[in-house]
């Protein structure tokens, strides 16, 4: 384990690094053109490091249904391999964010590894604790970032499972009661969760974070020089108010006339989707005028029909290409996830100029700079708070487009591009950390 002054600071001038820097990043996801946001940002950064081939040369690991080498560019590539023991291996196991691996070591890994320089883990699965084990025995750097609320959605698809296995027995409402009211099983597998986060934090030479409620957590042990700050960043040109053509939307997926409100994301109980559809069932019942577009699939889809009916549509996935155009012609986004440490999607709908109505139970409360002015952020889980805080953007066209249009401004001067975000908050400390192991410049 390195500690060092400071190493949180990227100020490096002229990194006394190889150049340039082999790192491998691990995602224990399935790679698809469908996949979710953590995959996604890891796209998103891939591309950002191909503009500095003389600095990085970068390997990101997905899972995939067969070994297989992308290139992304000449100095970037996605490597696929085969999960050891996938999710989706027992019927029982699978759940909405996607295939992982959950054997306790990947063999086929481990013969990549040797020619990496720094590493870095974003979750605690089957990837992680391989690379873990094969730095600790090589001292080589390894960095973890946080991209999702671990404990949650390990406390959330338990309380699923156990839902699924008591519904297939007789007195299930006995066995729900015993396991999750008495036994509170869901609750030891979040806390489980937690202590084996924690575990991979500490074995890590650098932790980046995107919220501070995870900063705190791992301030209470780990040393400030160890914790950093990561952002995602946006696509200026795909998410923006000059792609907004309402018509094409309800042609595209003949929609009703009247404020579209837009849910993109897994259909599922990790989104809170189901508030969503509480709340919108309220509103229908005061009379209010709207429609609700749900992009996206997952567990709740039929649930999120049975309350709606005709006031949904549910688009299924759907190409990234439309998503800007999607966002941009909907009239506002409402997103009661409480599962995510910085949402792509809030900034997408921000910076394609949507009002947003946003949990305060989530890390993308950090968007929304003054509630009601920006946005919209609500705390409270009960859908009559969330059709309160829906209405008066579906009774005022004008503040709804005020709101949206505020939006987009301070994204546009906040929020970087995915080149900047990757140079000042990823390539920085992977480059500082490689230092700190006193590895000097190639002659």
């Amino acid at each position: 384990m390195i500690f060092s002054e400071s190493l949180t600071k990227c100020n490096l001038e002229k990194p006394r690094v190889p150049q340039p820097l082999s790192v491998a990043v691990f995602i224990c996801l399935e790679w698809q053109p469908h996949a979710g946001g953590h995959v996604k940002c890891w796209e998103r950064f891939a591309e950002a490091a191909s503009h500095y081939p003389e600095r990085i040369d970068l390997t990101i690991y997905f899972l995939g249904a067969k070994h297989q080498t992308l290139e992304v560019a000449a100095n970037v590539r996605y490597q696929l391999l085969p999960p050891q023991f996938s999710t989706h291996s027992l019927e029982i196991m699978r759940q909405g964010a996607g295939m992982t691996d959950v054997a306790p070591f990947h063999w086929a890994l481990r013969r990549y590894l040797p020619q990496h320089q720094v590493f870095h883990i974003t979750d605690t699965f089957s990837f992680a604790q391989t690379v873990r084990r094969f730095c600790r025995q090589q001292r080589r750097p390894l960095l973890s970032s946080i991209h999702t609320d671990l404990p949650l959605l390990t406390r959330t698809y338990s309380r699923e499972i156990i839902w699924r296995l008591s519904g297939r027995s007789r007195g299930q409402k006995f066995w729900r009661w015993l396991w999750l009211k008495q036994l509170q099983v869901d609750q030891w597998f979040g806390c489980q969760a937690k202590r084996k986060l924690a575990g991979f934090m500490r074995a890590s030479d650098r932790v980046l974070v995107s919220r501070q409620q995870d900063a705190d957590w791992l301030l209470t042990f780990l040393p400030p020089e160890r914790v950093a700050w990561f952002q995602r960043g946006i696509d200026r040109d795909r998410f923006h108010p000059r792609l907004r053509n309402p018509q094409w939307l309800r042609e595209e997926y003949h929609l009703p006339e009247g404020p579209i409100i837009l849910f993109v994301g897994r259909v599922d109980a990790s989104k809170n989707v189901l508030l969503l559809a509480r709340a919108a069932q309220r509103l229908a019942n005061q009379g209010k005028v709207f429609h609700v577009l749900i992009v996206g699939e997952g567990a709740q889809a039929v649930l999120v029909k049975d309350l709606l009916g005709d006031r949904v549509t549910l688009t299924g996935k759907i190409p990234q290409e439309k998503l800007g155009a999607i966002y941009a012609s909907s009239d506002l986004f409402v997103f009661p996830s409480e599962s995510e440490t910085g949402p792509n999607v809030v900034v997408e709908a921000r910076a394609a100029g949507l009002p947003v109505v946003i949990s305060g139970f989530d890390g993308g409360r950090k968007y929304v700079q003054a509630s009601g002015e920006d946005g919209v952020v609500v705390y409270s889980r009960d859908p009559q708070d969330w059709a309160a805080a829906i209405a008066p953007l579906l009774d005022d066209t004008h503040y709804r487009q005020r709101m949206g249009a505020q939006a987009h401004q301070i994204t546009q001067a906040t929020c970087p591009t995915w080149r900047e975000a990757f140079e000042q908050s990823i390539l920085c400390q992977w480059e500082a950390v490689a230092q700190a192991y006193g590895w000097p410049q190639k002659t």
